[in-house]
C-alpha cells in the first residue's frame, strides 16, 4: 500500500489539493504502517533477547566448567602476566 509522505499530505491538505476524507485516509495508512513497523521491531527485539539469554546461559556453563577444571587441576584461576623486559637498545 503506497502512501504519500506525511509532510506532503499536510501540505496538500493545507493548500486544498486533497479533501479532509483523503487526508484522513492517508493518515490511516500511515498509522497502519507505523503499527506494522512497531510489531516487526518488537518481534526482532524479542528474538534478540532470547539469543542474548541463550548466550548468557552458555557463558555461565562455560564458566562453571572452567572453575571445575581449575579446582581439579590445581591451576590458579587467574595467572598473572609478566610483561617481557625491554631489550636494551
Amino acid at each position: 500500500m503506497a502512501t504519500y509522505d506525511p509532510k506532503q499530505v499536510l501540505s496538500d491538505y493545507a493548500n486544498g489539493r486533497i479533501t479532509p476524507e483523503m487526508a484522513a485516509g492517508h493518515s490511516l495508512q500511515h498509522i497502519n504502517l507505523l503499527y506494522e513497523t512497531q510489531n516487526t521491531a518488537n518481534a526482532e527485539r524479542h528474538a534478540l533477547r532470547q539469543e542474548v539469554s541463550a548466550l548468557q546461559t552458555a557463558l555461565n556453563r562455560l564458566q562453571q566448567v572452567v572453575e571445575r577444571l581449575v579446582i581439579h587441576t590445581g591451576m590458579p584461576s587467574s595467572q598473572p602476566r609478566n610483561p617481557k623486559p625491554a631489550k636494551p637498545g
